[in-house]
Parts: structure tokens; C-alpha cells; sequence
């Protein structure tokens, strides 16, 4: 497969060359501009995912911030107004959309925020609601293509394929050459599941570190103490990546779909990883130890093979190190430019 080849994006995206430069506002409030990279040198390292878009933005186009404007008069200093959306913000497109009018240039570009398995639960009250919102977006993503399929059938429109950018540049500088005898679980808070990967992990010679772990109702960390020998709360991301750079390998069972930015995250720190083949980033960087999130006998012997076979082990980080540059700063522009002008 070339670095062309990935399934998990568009044709729009493999065929962008335009030189244009544009604009960007995310409809955000202040927790998203903390995240915005404010150094001249652009080098601070800030949290992967959705508001790296901005960012991407003031590397690459013409500007890039967050801010929760509506007005006409502040909307249209931009050529792309992001909607992410949420059961909290159902009307913005609305909102939105009348402000500007029919006729203005200012694109309005919308994603879905969840996991599709999660949208019965967020958004079945709204269904009729949420259609009509997203008929009035120009353009519409989901950041993976399960999603992305199951979104294009409920709104009968084209429904782009577009992960949230990763600053793999950046993260490149954490990778160190001698990690521990350590394996990286990451807790996602959506299902609380920290089960599955003790047991595909607990015949493995390795301590077992738990990261971004959150107490959800009798799940106290106590709980968890017999199975992990260090469990890590959420954290400032410099940290996170700092202490994933030291894993000798990584797991990832999450049991939803996701473009799965911890994953792409271990990969720009050429860390191993086994990870559940529902996550749309392992089934592109680690193809050889993308896994059935249930099957702990299968990723068990992903690990021992990782451990046991060094030659196998490089193949799979060399792979990964190759690929993850398409979740790079510059390339996910790239990406979000070709959505527009397909």
C-alpha cells in the first residue's frame, strides 16, 4: 500500500494541489483557544485532535482561530466557518446559515463530534432536528468512515472522511531510543473498559501503565489496582506524550469507532501498538496488529510477537513511522482544502 493508498480518506483529498490559502474560524469558547500553538516558532506541543484545526490553519493557510462568533459582520472574515457538532449546539448551523444568507462565500463546514456508537444516546430525540441542521451546512466530514458511511445514509448527501489533525512534527522530538519495560494502555472515559486489556496484556513481562483514567461511578482506582501497576489521570499533554514515549508498547482495545489519535500519537513516537481494528488509525498505520477489540487471545499474541520477533516489531514501527504523517498539521490543511473545492 503506497502513501497514497489509504482507505480512510477521500479521493478529494488525494487529488488536492490547489495553492489556495484560506482562512478559519472554529466555533469554540476558551477552553479550545487555550490549545491554540501562540508560539512564533511554532513548536509548543498541543493536544491532538479537533482544535489542531486552527492551528493547521495559521501554519498553512491564511489564519486560523476559535472563537463563539455568529455575527454576519465577524463570520464573514473567513472563508470556512468549523461546526463541531453537539447536542448542545444543535441550532448553530442555523444560526449560522441565516446570518451569512444563501449567497455569502463563507463556507460552512460541519462534523459530528461522537462516536457513532454513541449517537442513539445523544442525539435519537433530535433526529428529525439534527437532519435539517446539517442540510444547511455546505460541506459535512465525520473523522472516520464508519461513521462517515452511516451519516451520508441518514442525510442522503456525500459525507467526506477527514481525521482531526495530529502534530506529528512536533511529537517526533519526544521519541527516545531506549524505552522501559512498559505497556501503554489508553482509557477511553466513553466506555470505562479497562478489563479487556489487563487480559490480553496480564501474560505479558511487562508493568502495566493506565493512561488518561477517570473514576466513572463504583469504578473508584482501587479497582484497577490488581490489574495496572501504575494508573495515570488525565494530564497536560506534554506530559501524556512524555510518558508514552517511555512505553515499550502500547494497546489500545477501545470498543467504538474512532480515527484514534492516541494511536497515531504512539506511531509518531515509533512505540508499538496493538489496537482494536475499529479504530480507523490502526487499521492504516499498524495493519499487522489492528485487532478484533474482543479477541484478548489474538492481541496477546500480537504482543508476545512484538517482544519475541524484534524483526517484526520494526517492520510494524517502520510501517507506522512512514504513514503517520498523513495526520501531519500540513497534510490534514491539505485535506480539509480538498473537501472545499472537490
Amino acid at each position: 500500500m503506497g502513501k497514497n493508498d489509504n482507505p480512510e480518506i477521500n479521493k478529494a483529498e488525494r487529488e488536492y494541489n490547489s495553492m489556495n490559502k484560506y482562512s478559519y474560524i472554529l466555533i469554540g469558547d476558551d477552553r479550545g483557544r487555550n490549545h491554540l500553538d501562540s508560539s512564533p516558532e511554532n513548536s509548543t506541543l498541543q493536544l491532538s485532535g479537533l482544535y489542531q484545526w486552527a492551528n493547521a490553519f495559521k501554519r498553512c493557510g491564511k489564519g486560523g482561530t476559535i472563537e463563539p462568533f455568529w455575527r454576519k459582520e465577524d463570520l464573514e472574515d473567513y472563508d470556512i466557518v468549523h461546526i463541531n457538532m453537539t447536542p448542545s449546539n444543535l441550532q448553530h448551523i442555523s444560526v449560522i446559515r441565516n446570518e451569512l444568507g444563501e449567497s455569502s462565500s463563507t463556507k460552512i463546514i460541519c462534523n459530528i463530534d461522537l462516536d457513532v456508537t454513541h449517537w442513539s444516546v445523544n442525539f435519537s430525540y433530535y433526529m428529525t432536528a439534527l437532519v435539517k441542521e446539517l442540510e444547511k451546512a455546505d460541506v459535512l466530514f465525520h473523522v472516520e468512515s464508519t461513521g462517515a458511511n452511516v451519516l451520508s445514509h441518514i442525510v442522503d448527501r456525500n459525507v467526506y472522511v477527514c481525521p482531526h489533525p495530529v502534530d506529528v512534527s512536533s511529537i517526533y522530538d519526544y521519541i527516545i531510543k531506549y524505552r522501559e519495560p512498559m505497556a501503554g494502555v489508553i482509557f477511553h472515559r466513553y466506555t470505562g473498559e479497562s478489563m479487556t486489556p489487563y487480559i490480553a496484556l496480564r501474560n505479558i513481562p511487562l508493568r502495566r501503565v493506565l493512561f488518561g483514567y477517570t473514576p466513572i461511578g463504583k469504578q473508584a482506582a482501587v479497582s484497577n489496582a490488581g490489574m495496572y501497576d501504575d494508573i495515570l489521570p488525565y494530564q497536560d499533554f506534554k506530559s501524556n506524550i512524555s510518558e508514552m514515549a517511555k512505553m515499550f508498547l502500547g494497546c489500545d482495545l477501545y470498543q467504538g469507532y474512532s480515527y484514534g489519535r492516541a494511536v497515531v500519537e504512539f506511531a509518531a513516537l515509533e512505540v508499538p501498538i496493538v489496537a482494536s481494528n475499529t479504530i480507523g488509525a490502526a487499521r492504516y498505520l499498524f495493519p499487522e496488529t489492528a485487532v478484533n477489540p474482543f479477541d484478548t487471545k489474538d492481541a496477546e499474541d500480537k504482543f508476545k510477537r512484538i517482544i519475541s520477533d524484534p524483526d517484526f516489531a520494526d517492520s510494524v514501527i517502520r510501517t507506522a513511522a512512514e504513514r503517520c504523517s498523513l495526520y501531519s498539521l500540513e497534510n490534514r490543511y491539505k485535506a480539509f482544502c480538498g473537501m472545499i473545492e472537490s
